[in-house]
This record gives C-alpha cells, structure tokens and sequence, in this order.
C-alpha cells in the first residue's frame, strides 16, 4: 500500500480536501471506501442529478433560447428548458428506485431549481455563464488542461470545475461551485475551515484556463440560495455586485489565500505520499456528521 502511495503524483481537490478534515477519513473514504448492501436516494445521488440537470441546462440554454443567460423576459421558457432536463437527468439514473423515492427525488431537486432559474433571472451580475464541467488534469479533459494545475515537488492536482463565468469585454471571470445542500463557505470560512477548492480554482482559472479569476463562489441550491465565496474587492462595483460584504478581499490577501491553499494542498498530498494516516480531525474532535467513526473505531464523547 505504501509503495502505491508513493508512485501517485495527481491528487484530486475533493480528497485533498478531505484529507484536510481528517486523514483517518480520507482512509476510510478514499482507500478502504466501503459501500452499503443497498443503493440508498442519498445527498450523494441527488447532488448527482442536480449537476447534471444544470450541465444540460446551460448547453442547451443558447440553442433553446438564443442566449447564454437566464433573461427575465423569457424566464418561464427557462423553466419549461429546466424541467425537461431534470426529466432527462432522472431517466439517466440506474439505481433501482421505489415509485415514493423517485417522486420525493423529483419534488424536492425540481423546488430548488425553478428557484435557482429565478435567481439567475434576477441576478445583477453582468458576467456570462460559459463552459461548464471543466475537467482538469484528466486523460478525458481537454487537452490544455490535462496537464493539471502544478503544487510543486512534482506534484499535479486534478478536478471539475461546475461552471465559469466570464466578463464579455474581457478575459476576467468566477467560477461557481453548486452545492445541492444549503451550505456554502464565505472568505473567512474557506480560509479557516481548509475548504481548499475554491482559492485553487482561482489558479486554474488562471495558469489553464487563461482568464483572470476575480473570484470563485459556492452556489448551494437549496435553504436561501445564497452565495458565499471568495471575491476580488476591486472588481465589486463592475463585475461582482450583490455578495455578501465580507466575501470582498483586497488584491494582496486574496492572492495570499489562494497561494496559501496551493502550499496546503501540496503538503496534504505529500502526507498521502507518505501514508501518514492519523486520528486528526480538523479542531480536535470528531464531528457529529461524521459517520466513519465506526470504522475507524475512535470512541465518541
């Protein structure tokens, strides 16, 4: 197992952040990954679909509509586009489900986007969504990208990018991360919690993709579908209206988060190398969500 460990050199971003919340757990998750006996409709399987319905949604956006946008004049044609690719996205699940789960899957996924087709409606943001499932550092992603983003000591980081959106008078742009939940982290949160994937996007967007990042952002779909995230102070009156005041960051320490969560990821990576697997969970204890502890057998208080 050691000898394996220690030939990988490309570390996707949700492991590393995984093992940024306990290496024990990312032992458990990502080498041992046990299964359950029966398929469960689980956050897992409903984040799943909701990726998927968007992804349909955006390409299919400017050939149904004429334009790459929700527009508030045409948003009931962009709810008729979204429930038929929620249909498509549903009809693409294999896992065997009762007539009940695949009717609470659809209720509860269709809730939250018709929302969200009425907040991108609403949105002041004059940035255009543009690509979508952007892979990087994978045989499959386009080849530009399949290099990865480099963390050093010949290390390569891989992962998806859900969606870019961009300036249409420049090569300035955000990405968006969906959450299917209700989550999502703000500036202080993403720096204090070791949430490593928005601030390493910021470098993708810039040394792969080649567009200036002005922030990266987590867009959760369901509770108030507010979006948290990092964002460049500087870009708040012309390209980045309506977040959250406390997720503006000056020039220098934006870039010193993302820099920083370059040099976390790459020491993460090298503790992966090394198997160093320890019982270490982010702020000392075990989380109530967690529910690995049975397996890593750490008794809980």
């Amino acid at each position: 197992m050691l000898a394996q460990l220690r030939e990988r050199t490309t570390f996707n971003v949700t492991e590393l952040e995984r093992m940024a919340d306990c290496s024990s757990a990312w032992f458990v998750d990502r080498v041992l990954d046990p299964k359950t006996i029966d398929a469960e409709v689980d956050a897992k399987l409903r984040g799943s679909v909701a990726h998927n319905t968007l992804h349909k949604f955006f390409v299919a956006l400017p050939k149904e509509l004429g334009t790459d946008g929700v527009q508030a004049e045409r948003v009931d044609d962009a709810v008729r586009l979204m429930r038929a690719c929620l249909d498509q996205a549903l009809e693409g699940v294999r896992m065997e489900m009762t007539a009940m789960q695949r009717r609470e899957l659809d209720q509860s996924l269709w809730r939250d986007l018709e929302a969200f087709v009425h907040d991108e409606a609403a949105s002041e943001s004059p940035l255009q969504p543009k690509r979508f499932e952007v892979s990087f550092g994978l045989e499959r992603s386009p080849q530009e990208l399949q290099r990865g983003l480099h963390l050093g000591e010949g290390l390569t980081l891989s992962g998806k990018i859900d969606r870019i959106d961009v300036d249409p008078f420049s090569a300035r742009g955000i990405v968006q991360d969906y959450k299917a939940g209700k989550g999502a982290h703000s500036a202080i949160s993403i720096e204090r919690e070791l949430r490593l994937q928005i601030p390493l996007y910021m470098l993708v967007l810039r040394d792969l993709v080649g567009i200036e990042p002005l922030g990266g952002v987590y867009r959760p779909l369901a509770g108030d579908r507010k979006a948290r995230g990092l964002l460049r102070d500087d870009a708040r009156d012309d390209a980045l209206p309506g977040y959250a005041k406390n997720d503006y960051v000056a020039d220098e320490a934006f870039w010193r988060q993302v820099e920083t969560a370059r040099d976390k990821a790459r020491e993460f990576a090298q503790r992966i190398q090394e198997g160093d697997v320890r019982h270490d969970p982010r702020g000392g204890s075990c989380p109530q969500w967690c529910d690995l502890w049975p397996m890593c057998r750490v008794a809980r208080p």
